[in-house]
């Protein structure tokens, strides 16, 4: 492996995604990038010019690999790439995977390192079919690494947000359209990660640079965060008060947390019958037992073998984006 940080040619599967684009935009400022390449299944949103983007299904292996071998990209990120593919492409030198707070057992009042920290496999029991996947894949990514042939991490992050974020900072803003943002589901003791959307594609270009450099050593797993826990509807109500609609504890409505677990299953059970389970209800009974776990990371060893520096003020950044995102959004203070 040459020992030098040039990224050189760099494809991004899923680049059509929040944190895919943000990372193609990022990747635009890097000078040793030569060229960007996107594979995506519908590139049709989010696209940015001097990008080439290829509309693919990564399920087809003959196809990947035809487009990884017209390519020849020396770095291969994001979440669903095929390793196998990019194991067996001369040219790639670096695969970084993007790992999740889902894939791996709560661990409620326990920091979490990556050494303690437990993947979900097939057989973990009370674990949904996506959090078992992403697992799957993390440990499958570490286990790919084979210097110098190709050289692996996985970037493990929680929660992002960030500017023109339709997800997690557009549906949490959307409660103050609706009258609903003084409403609190559970107790919110939980303490929960978030991680900046600049900071989220920072770590994956450094992991790169580091395994391009020679200065890491592969088939590791890295957690990145702001490096702040705090409680889920602490979080957003740091959102809502930046909006310009802050909420006083006298305010707030708590609605016990089984009881929305309960209207949730319900809900579930409703769309199996009568849509034959080609609909889901936007509130998932997955998404509300999270809530009762939480998940705190230790993020020393992204700091000490990437060099990942977390926000300086993460109140500051949350005021800044929710600033931004209520004027793009509407929302009258």
């Amino acid at each position: 492996m040459a020992a030098n940080s040039d990224l050189g040619a760099v494809v991004v599967v899923g680049g059509c995604g929040y944190l895919g684009s943000n990372l193609v935009k990022m990747l635009q400022a890097e000078s040793t990038c030569t060229a960007i390449h996107v594979i995506s299944r519908k590139p049709n949103q989010n696209l940015y010019p001097d990008v080439t983007y290829h509309a693919g299904d990564i399920s087809d292996g003959q196809q990947v690999a035809d487009l990884f071998n017209k390519i020849n990209p020396r770095v291969v990120f994001h979440v669903a790439s095929p390793k196998d593919v990019a194991r067996e492409t001369e040219s790639t030198c670096a695969f970084i995977y993007t790992g999740s707070d889902s894939a791996f057992e709560q661990m409620p009042g326990v920091k979490q390192t990556e050494e303690i920290s437990k993947l979900y496999t097939e057989r973990s029991k009370g674990a949904n079919p996506y959090a078992k996947t992403k697992a799957i894949a993390d440990a499958e990514v570490q286990a790919a690494n084979t210097p110098p042939t190709l050289t692996t991490a996985v970037v493990r992050i929680p929660g992002i947000y960030g500017e023109n974020d339709n997800n997690c900072i557009g549906s949490i803003l959307d409660t103050i359209k609706r009258g609903e943002h003084n409403v609190q589901l559970g107790d919110n003791k939980p303490v929960f990660e978030f991680v900046y959307i600049q900071k989220a594609c920072e770590a994956h270009i450094l992991a790169a640079k580091r395994i391009l450099e020679g200065r890491l050593t592969g088939g590791q797993a890295f957690f990145i965060s702001d490096g702040v826990s705090l409680p889920y509807f602490d979080f957003v109500r740091k959102l809502h008060a930046g909006a310009g609609h802050p909420v006083a504890p006298d305010q707030i409505k708590i609605v016990p947390l089984w009881l929305v677990v309960g209207i949730a299953q319900l809900a579930e059970w409703l769309y199996w019958a009568f849509t034959f389970n080609t609909k889901f209800p936007e509130l998932r009974s997955r998404r509300i037992r999270y809530l009762a776990g939480g998940c705190q990371w230790d993020i020393s060893k992204a700091k000490e073998q990437l060099g990942y520096e977390p926000v300086a003020d993460q109140d500051a950044v949350l005021k800044k984006v929710a600033q931004a995102e209520s004027i793009r959004l509407g929302i009258k203070n």
